[in-house]
């Protein structure tokens, strides 16, 4: 832990920024690493407004927010931002190919002592870090959206990932507030997304075969279940991951398999491309609606991640 002086985050969409923000509010300078001016400068208009909403439910003080806001700098030289970070997040697109090429240039660029964690739902590390030379020092701290808000944080293990970056992640979550759940077993999906991604296949081959109304299917599990489902069941937790928007087919697999092909073919008619309940015009605000939700959720669940005084208190 006493050489985590500085944290990186690659990737600055709608996962890195939130990242960026709980090791910024918890007093460590972060680096956000993006392929461009323009998606880092939105990232920060998300930052400010996050820090904003925060400062309006009382979570935090503005000054505390100016402060969080002004640990983050941002770069296109993924060099620079190596070489000034010891704990890298990357949350970039969920595609293999993807991820293997950035670790091993992170694994080549990055100090010897740089743990670098991946941030993936359903890839796991062995499908994309297998050539890394570091094989001790990479790791998984999957968030769950909005990770600024939402308290619960898996951190999980590669084949070669040692104890003590296994001991030192689960530390360091705890130190920027999170709650950190230990994944003993490498496997797809890990813990949480298995169980909720059986939850979401259900709700679709229900709706599918016309046994109840998506609004029926969604205010069932909105009035049941824990933190985040009584604001956010499997149909709304679609539109606001955002998911819609990505290009036809990208992530439609997790919500059709296993699902017959007659009842796999009606859900991807239904969806692909558009949400099931937000307006695409009314994203931002949406977004901002749930966060405002969850925050007030947060403050009444518990008081494990309000700054008592300062982030160093």
């Amino acid at each position: 832990m006493k050489d985590i002086k500085r944290a990186g985050v690659v990737g600055a969409g709608m996962m890195g920024f939130g990242i960026a923000i709980n090791f910024a509010l918890w007093e460590y300078p972060t680096i956000m690493c993006d392929l461009s001016d323009e998606i880092l400068q939105q990232s920060m208009r998300n930052v400010r407004s996050a820090m904003d909403l925060f400062v309006e439910e009382e979570l935090i003080t503005r000054q505390q927010a100016d402060d969080t806001i002004h640990r983050i700098t941002t770069t296109t030289d993924l060099a620079d931002m190596a070489a000034n970070s010891d704990f890298i997040t990357e949350a970039i697109v969920e595609r293999n190919q993807d991820k293997r090429e950035l670790f091993n240039r992170l694994d080549q660029l990055c100090p010897p002592h740089t743990i670098i964690v991946s941030n993936s739902s359903s890839l796991v590390l062995s499908d994309f870090g297998s050539d890394v030379k570091r094989q001790d020092k990479i790791a998984l701290t999957h968030y769950f959206c909005p990770p600024h808000i939402v308290p619960g944080v898996e951190v999980a293990k590669g084949p070669g990932t040692s104890d003590e970056t296994f001991n030192t992640t689960y530390d360091l979550m705890k130190k920027i507030r999170k709650i950190p759940i230990k994944v003993l077993k490498e496997l797809p999906g890990y813990l949480l997304n298995r169980i909720q991604r059986a939850m979401s296949q259900e709700a679709y081959r229900l709706w599918a075969q016309g046994v109840a109304s998506a609004e029926d299917i969604e205010l069932g599990i909105n009035t049941t279940f824990g933190f985040r489902m009584p604001n956010e069941g499997p149909m709304m937790h679609y539109d606001l991951s955002g998911v819609w928007r990505l290009p036809a087919g990208a992530g439609m697999n997790r919500f059709i398999k296993g699902l017959s092909p007659e009842a796999a073919e009606k859900v991807r008619q239904r969806i692909e491309g558009k949400p099931w309940f937000v307006d695409p015009r009314k994203f931002d605000e949406a977004l901002k609606q749930r966060d405002r939700g969850y925050i007030r959720r947060l403050k009444e669940f518990s008081n494990l991640l309000r700054p008592a005084t300062s982030p160093s208190a």
